[in-house]
């Protein structure tokens, strides 16, 4: 049995009847078997790390990737006005939005208007600002997708809400549009 003195404390052994390298500590209870250590890293294994040892700061760039869909509850509105501009409904339903590693909001809505010649505009409002956030908007839309986002416009963990407005009234007196849906997306990278 080979036996190599590293530092006075600890030792590498060459068992001669399993054939392994392993390193011992000074009361020659085995630390770790190279072999087995060595197999683990050819298949892709790591060494475990330790609980609380990794911050996200030391992770790459948006190595965790989160979406977080958020229903307006009450945004499924029937016969709003579009013969005169100006907002025509401001959802009940406020929710918070930390900055902390967010790194897009997308607001995403379906509209129908019974005029051609309407156009409609739905907005994550900051309420503390009263700034948009990011918006969508047209004479009507499915599952349409705001890429507007201005994170100067919304408040580190401040109130956010939405609201519906007509920015181009129709001409057709009477005419209407609905809302089938609202969601609004908040996209997060963790590193």
């Amino acid at each position: 049995m080979g036996l190599i003195n590293i530092d006075g404390k600890r030792k590498i052994q060459l068992d001669p009847t399993t054939s392994e390298v392993k390193i011992l500590d000074e009361n020659d209870a085995e630390v770790m078997n190279i072999e087995s250590h060595a197999t683990r890293h050819a298949f892709g294994g790591e060494d475990a790390i330790p609980e609380g040892s990794l911050d996200f700061t030391q992770m790459i760039t948006d190595t965790i990737q989160v979406k977080i869909p958020v229903l307006i509850p009450d945004s499924v509105q029937d016969g709003l006005a579009a013969d005169s501009t100006g907002v025509k409904w401001t959802s009940a339903f406020k929710f918070r939005i930390p900055k902390r590693h967010l790194k897009n909001i997308v607001l995403r809505a379906s509209w129908t208007a019974s005029a051609t010649d309407s156009v409609e505009e739905i907005d994550l409002i900051d309420a503390a600002s009263g700034s948009t956030v990011c918006s969508v908007s047209g004479n009507a839309g499915t599952d349409v997708e705001s890429i507007n986002f201005n994170s100067a416009n919304l408040t580190d963990d401040g109130l956010v809400y939405v609201q519906a407005q007509v920015t181009t009234a129709s001409a057709t007196a009477g005419a209407t549009f609905s809302i089938g849906y609202i969601v609004v997306e908040i996209r997060l990278g963790i590193s």
